[in-house]
């Protein structure tokens, strides 16, 4: 029966983790490129850090790395990447990177993200001269104000293998951009959160169900045991 416990207790602790993630992935419907989560069943065991759960394995969550639909909004400080790749931006964490392209003007001028993160150029910061009339962004990255080249968007490539999620639409690298293909811009749209908001609603309701199951059991093994417990000390 232990072991019945334990596996039950372990697959309520994974269930709970998936919860978390689905309810996460569907509150970022919305979110400007943001890639939706999954947990690994075996992760989630592992997690718990019991030898008696060690039967379940162990795993690794997973970003879905598809990306989501491009929308035009005619804003020319918008951009979106065509195919793989990222912005990279300074944190006060370090360099992070970020394919959510909603650029925007700081008040100093530098271009920075929609959470106010300072968004790298080639050879430093991009800064917008003050009375700039029109700017313009190529696919290569080039950013001009009116006539005047004021810099190069930071486009690089990573390593799937090698990427951590930072928060909702950062990812950090553990070894950094890896050589490629320069990725690509599409100015004035915005990729879409690549979360299908259907699909994210029925998996909610499965693993709640699931989780619902498996506190059932956990409670009927704990009557079993304790119903052992008082006939046994009743003798």
């Amino acid at each position: 029966m232990g072991s019945g416990i334990y596996a039950a207790t372990a697959g309520a602790v994974a269930q709970s983790n998936a919860l978390d993630v689905t309810a996460e992935n569907i509150s970022n419907a919305n979110t400007t490129a943001f890639k939706s989560q999954r947990l690994a069943f075996r992760q989630a065991m592992a997690a718990a850090q019991s030898p008696d759960l060690a039967m379940v394995g162990a795993g690794t969550d997973g970003v879905d790395q598809t990306n989501g639909a491009l929308t035009q909004t005619g804003n020319p400080l918008d951009v979106a990447i065509d195919g793989d790749g990222y912005l990279a931006v300074d944190t006060p964490r370090g360099t992070r990177y970020t394919r959510d392209g909603a650029l925007q003007l700081g008040p100093d001028g530098h271009l920075v993200t929609a959470g106010g993160l300072t968004v790298r150029g080639e050879g430093g910061p991009i800064v917008i001269p003050p009375g700039t009339a029109q700017i313009a962004v190529e696919p290569d990255g080039t950013v001009h104000a009116d006539e005047t080249v004021v810099g190069k968007l930071e486009l690089v490539h990573l390593d799937p293998k090698t990427e951590t999620r930072d928060g909702d639409q950062l990812v950090a690298s553990r070894t950094g951009p890896i050589a490629g293909p320069p990725p690509r811009l599409v100015s004035g749209v915005l990729e879409g959160s690549n979360v299908n908001v259907v699909r994210g609603v029925v998996d909610l309701v499965k693993v709640s169900r699931s989780y619902e199951s498996l506190l059932k059991i956990i409670q009927g093994y704990h009557d079993i045991e304790s119903r052992a417990a008082r006939e046994i000390g009743g003798k």
